[in-house]
């Protein structure tokens, strides 16, 4: 038995049963996503300065994506004038471009900008003179006071690097106003220290796993010390670690790499993506430190324990990237022979389905369009 209306429209309201369908799909995927936009806005607009994006998100890696998504958009519509226009041909050859766009889109999200997130930490100390310590040492001067003009200019993104502006920009806070203790450094965890019984230092690298640095990262690496005093236990007190190896992205240049860098600091060197810090130098020409475990306050990656931006981040961008490969599966079912069958059986009816496969990707697109601005630029 035929169903009516699968390839005819309905009298009642003008469309074919899939195209009312989907668009009832579309306005729940609204609610969803309007609930969590509403949730962002909230929750920016009660930040303290200082506290939201902080200059830590790659500018060209979301516009990058966005120039995919774009391009995805343009060739699913291509695919479906090729089927009006009875080319199977051509269908296929733009259905492919627009699963290939996706895939890219998802690789550049999960194979890269994830990883160099959950692969760079951020450190906070104990004291303001702790800090002062190791960073006298990150950037090789004499005191603090020395590489203070230093310190300052790498922080650039999340401080009002002058300190004295009065009209300092939404969303940051005056360099002065911060504490030394509370100006993290930021690098790569590339090993750390234990003591065994006779109280005997040992070194442990950190190597990656597959050959990929975030799969011996992500969620691995993290410090609080105020979980001492809440018991709870934590990467630290797991190992037994009194000292972590950091490979700093700024400061420390080696006079002679090839004699005082590790290993470990050359590959990550080589992964090294800066980012959020556009215009500084990787550091793979910086040499690690050892900062004692008595030194620190926090150490986290940018994960989404970080802050209540990453927390928000993954959330919203994680979301999207599981529409976007729903997209790809169904895509790729349409590029089956099965699906030519349907289309050599009923071409309209199968010229529907894309029609409204195109719909559900134009809003997963549309969705990328606000989150670029508001992740990325805002």
């Amino acid at each position: 038995m035929e169903l009516p209306y699968n390839s005819k429209p309905r009298p009642d309201t003008g469309l074919y049963n899939g195209k009312v369908g989907i668009w009832l799909f579309l306005a729940s995927e609204i609610m969803l996503f309007g609930g969590l936009f509403s949730a962002y806005l909230l929750l920016r607009v009660g930040a303290d300065d200082g506290n939201w994006s902080m200059g830590l998100m790659t500018k060209w890696v979301g516009a990058f994506n966005t120039f995919i998504l774009i391009a995805s958009s343009a060739t699913v519509v291509l695919a479906w004038v090729c089927l009006k226009l009875k080319d199977w041909a051509g269908f296929r050859f733009w259905k492919w471009w627009t699963v290939g766009f996706a895939a890219t889109f998802l690789i550049v999200k999960w194979g890269y900008e994830w990883p160099a997130k959950f692969t760079h930490y951020d450190i906070t100390f104990t004291s303001n003179q702790q800090a002062e310590k190791v960073f006298a040492d990150v950037f090789d001067k004499g005191s603090y006071n020395d590489c203070e003009e230093d310190h300052r200019k790498i922080w650039n993104e999340r401080y009002d690097a002058d300190g004295e502006n009065k009209d300092i920009p939404e969303g940051k806070k005056a360099w002065g106003k911060v504490d030394i203790k509370d100006k993290p450094l930021d690098g790569h965890v590339v090993g750390y220290y234990t003591e065994n019984e006779q109280g005997e230092r040992q070194h442990h690298k950190v190597e990656a796993a597959f050959g990929i640095s975030f799969w011996s990262h992500a969620f691995a690496w993290r410090y609080d010390a105020r979980n001492t005093v809440l018991g709870i236990t934590d990467t630290f007190s797991e190992k037994g670690i009194v000292a972590v190896e950091i490979a700093p992205t700024h400061g420390v240049w080696d006079a002679h790499p090839e004699e005082e860098a590790s290993a470990a600091n050359r590959r990550y060197a080589e992964a090294d993506n800066d980012t959020g810090h556009d215009g500084h130098a990787g550091h793979g020409h910086h040499k690690a430190i050892t900062i004692e475990t008595s030194q620190i306050s926090r150490l986290s990656s940018y994960e989404p324990a970080h802050s209540t931006f990453f927390a928000v981040y993954y959330t919203l961008t994680g979301l999207h990237a599981l529409h976007v490969f729903g997209g790809i599966l169904v895509m790729l079912y349409h590029l089956l022979p099965i699906s030519q069958r349907v289309y050599e059986s009923d071409p309209e009816r199968f010229t529907n389905r894309i029609e409204i496969t195109g719909l559900f990707w134009h809003f997963v697109d549309l969705v990328w369009i606000f989150l670029f601005p508001i992740l990325y630029l805002l």
